[in-house]
């Protein structure tokens, strides 16, 4: 572990193909490291591993790694492009968190974890595809995204979690699936330009205060639901669906 932490004149590295772990912030805080290349021994990246890494900008993973875990790239400013192996079934807490050049992420159909606040202050962050094997959109988890526009929400999630899209200030549109059941707190919290969010009759709790300052919303539901009584008592624009 910290093998290499805070080395700020390190520029490059070559990993052998022997290593098959990168210990728990083993390279954090290399302010110089522009780029790094994961060999196919690697099974295991340590939480941290990459945090703070400011000049980093592009990184490849390759072999058998199943988890990107807590912090893994972490406040990598400067990253703008990571390829993912499928392989990972899990990303962790913050693992993206304030890479705030990433532009788009490819996330593999073989991940069904993402945590809290994983993409959280990714300010470029466009468009991103949810694999069909999550479940949950975790609390924070793209929380000051604000550049990005519009989120496809699969099928398979049943819970979205508090402030999960807060002051995503470009967020235009969104699509709730009908295996959701309660939208909380802060979810939609300061998303000024959301014009309309779909809300499925699966839905029976909406939190009190889920889109607060989103002040150009309309929401689609059907005649009746809870989400139309929701937004009556709360008076925001109502547009009937079939």
């Amino acid at each position: 572990d910290c093998a290499f932490m805070n080395c700020s004149k390190l520029i490059s590295i070559m990993i052998p193909d022997s290593v098959t772990s990168i210990g728990v912030e083993a390279f954090s805080g290399c302010v110089s490291l522009t780029s790094i290349s994961i060999p196919d021994s690697a099974i295991s990246i340590g939480e941290g591993a990459f945090s703070g890494c400011s000049n980093l900008v592009s990184i490849t993973i390759h072999g058998s790694v199943t988890s990107i875990k807590e912090c893994t790239f972490m406040n990598c400013s400067n990253l703008t492009s990571i390829m993912i192996p499928d392989s990972v079934t899990s990303i962790g807490k913050e693992a993206f968190s304030g890479c705030s050049r990433l532009a788009s992420i490819s996330i593999p159909d073989s991940t069904a974890s993402i945590g809290a606040g994983a993409f959280n202050g990714c300010r470029n962050l466009i468009s991103v595809t949810i694999p069909d094997r999550v479940t949950t959109i975790s609390e924070r988890t793209f929380e000051r995204c604000i550049n990005l526009t519009r989120i496809m929400i699969p099928n398979s999630v049943t819970s979205i979690r508090e402030h999960a899209f807060s002051y995503c200030s470009n967020l235009i549109s969104v699509t709730i699936p009908n295996t959701v059941t309660s939208i909380l707190d802060g979810t939609f919290n300061d998303c000024s330009t959301l014009t309309s969010i779909f809300i499925p009759d699966s839905v029976m709790s909406i939190g009190e205060n889920a889109f607060c300052w989103s002040s150009c919303l309309t929401i689609y539901a059907s005649k009746d639901s809870f989400a139309h009584k929701y937004a009556v008592r709360k008076r925001i624009n109502f547009n009937t669906i079939d």
